[in-house]
């Protein structure tokens, strides 16, 4: 079987997608790609109690550009619960992370205020900025599900271009994960180990212009299209076909 899910964000005809009368702004006249895609995902769906995980390392900044305005639209309603930033290891040296305990890692509640939670998010650009590639993605998805289990909807706002050191975790995630995808650049490829999390995690993932939500419909040898690329599904995850 093949599902088609193209740029122009068509759908597969099982998918749903709620449109929220919550409304992100841009801050700018022209936001950049990633702004747009955090911006227009979280305005298409009407998700609560949301713990968010970020990946705060390298150039991830314009991914999370609007928490103020996530904190105020919180302060309103059930919107972003819970904040979890993490920076794959506090600048330890990348020969002595472990997996599972590489650190790195900081959260704060939304009802703290934005001046907290902008100084959460601070400390931890501040104490590391990733190193090597890889990050502790997961890690850092299962210390949120642990820290906040009353938190209904976990987002995962990941760097396209760092594959996640520790996906042999991934059997310890017990809630669906909602990945956004941010850093994806034109006439680039969704990393098929987003792809993986969304799947493995009966979650779903997200860009610009797709809301992939029916994954777990897929069996194995399945190809599905997502943006450019064409992706298989095998016994070990998504491969990239073309």
């Amino acid at each position: 079987m093949h599902v088609g899910i193209g740029c122009s964000g068509t759908y597969d005809e099982t998918a749903t997608t709620v449109t929220t009368t919550r409304a992100i702004q841009t801050s700018t006249a022209t936001p950049t790609t990633d702004e747009q895609t955090v911006i227009d995902v979280l305005n298409r769906h009407n998700w609560t109690d949301i713990g968010a995980v970020i990946d705060v390392t390298g150039s991830m900044s314009s991914c999370y550009a609007h928490i103020d305005q996530w904190v105020a639209l919180s302060q309103q309603g059930k919107f972003v619960k819970y904040f979890v930033f993490f920076n794959d290891g506090d600048d330890t040296l990348n020969e002595n992370k472990i997996i599972g305990s590489t650190g790195g890692i900081y959260s704060v509640y939304t009802n703290e205020g934005i001046t907290k939670v902008k100084e959460i998010l601070n400390t931890a650009k501040r104490n590391g900025g990733g190193g090597d590639i890889p990050e502790n993605d997961i890690e850092a998805i299962i210390y949120t599900l642990s820290t906040c289990p009353t938190c209904k909807n976990i987002i995962h706002i990941a760097d396209n271009g760092a594959t996640p050191r520790d996906m042999i975790l991934l059997n310890q995630v017990t809630k669906p994960i909602k990945v956004l995808v941010c850093k994806l650049g034109a006439n680039s490829f969704v990393n098929p180990k987003l792809l993986d999390i969304a799947y493995k995690t009966g979650g779903s993932l997200h860009t610009l212009n797709m809301d992939i939500e029916t994954l777990q419909s897929l069996k194995v040898g399945d190809t599905i299209q997502v943006g450019d690329g064409t992706y298989r599904l095998t016994v070990n995850g998504f491969v990239r076909v073309a």
